[in-house]
This record gives structure tokens, C-alpha cells and sequence, in this order.
């Protein structure tokens, strides 16, 4: 994982502050619950995310061969592999 829980945790913290400020928007459940929604929907994301980059690595391993017979360029290769995989499984990266 790219964060670790201590800054997941700060993100959560800067979330529900702007939540907590926005004019139109009135806090009626428990903040610490909120809170904690929030921290475990980025943790949840940022595993999701890690998910995917190990398919992609996979799937690169698995066709390294052909990879480099063609010549292709890795870097854009994963990145076309991640946004497919992520589409497929209806994730916004």
C-alpha cells in the first residue's frame, strides 16, 4: 500500500473537516463513526488499487516474452492494463 495508516488516517481527518465546513451539509450521525467510514472507504480504495497493480504485474510476468519480442513499451503497457482492469471491475482510478 502507497499510504500508510497513519496518513489514511490524516486524509480522513482533512475529509471530514471539509465535510464538517461545507455550508449545505449537517453532520446528524456520530462523528467518530464517520470518521472511521471514511478512513476504512480509503483503505478499502487504496487496497482495491493495490489489487490491480499485482493483476497487472501478473499479467505482465506472464506475457514478458511476447512483451519484449514486440517491442512494446512496458510503462504504457501497464498503464493501458490497469485502466482496462479497472474499468472492468467498475473503479475510477
Amino acid at each position: 500500500m502507497r499510504l500508510s495508516k497513519n496518513k489514511i488516517g490524516y486524509l480522513a481527518h482533512r475529509v471530514l473537516k471539509m465535510v464538517q465546513e461545507h455550508p449545505r451539509i449537517h453532520i446528524i450521525a456520530n462523528e467518530d463513526l464517520l470518521l472511521r467510514a471514511v478512513d476504512d472507504a480509503i483503505y478499502d480504495n487504496m487496497h482495491e488499487e493495490d489489487e490491480i497493480d499485482e493483476q497487472v504485474e501478473s499479467l505482465i510476468k506472464q506475457n514478458v516474452n511476447e512483451i519484449r519480442a514486440m517491442d512494446m513499451d512496458v510503462g504504457a503497457l501497464r498503464n493501458k492494463m490497469k485502466r482496462e482492469l479497472a474499468r472492468k471491475r467498475n473503479f475510477t482510478l
